[in-house]
């Protein structure tokens, strides 16, 4: 019998992965320090940013969207390692 409801996962459930995204947030943050600092000194080398790091620095933005939307209850959608890498159009 369908009472109107749905079933929604524990509240507690969700601490575990949002634990763990918060480190793994923490971990991005540095990288895109890392990331800036390269990119800064690759075009005062090479007049031209780095294009691998420029793809890599989309998809970790894009990551890190998705996390804080995640963290913040925006969408119940977990993000990467719950979910595909995202994927960055050229």
């Amino acid at each position: 019998m369908d009472n109107g409801t749905t079933e929604k996962p524990s509240r507690w459930a969700r601490l575990i992965p949002m634990i763990v995204l918060l480190i793994c947030f923490g971990l991005a943050e540095a990288a895109l320090y890392i990331i800036a600092l390269i990119q800064f000194i690759w075009t005062l080398v090479n007049e031209h940013p780095n294009e691998q790091l420029t793809d890599f620095g989309a998809a970790l933005s894009e990551w890190i969207a998705q996390n804080a939307k995640y963290l913040t209850y925006v969408t119940e959608e977990k993000p990467f390692p719950w979910a595909k890498w995202p994927a960055i159009e050229d």
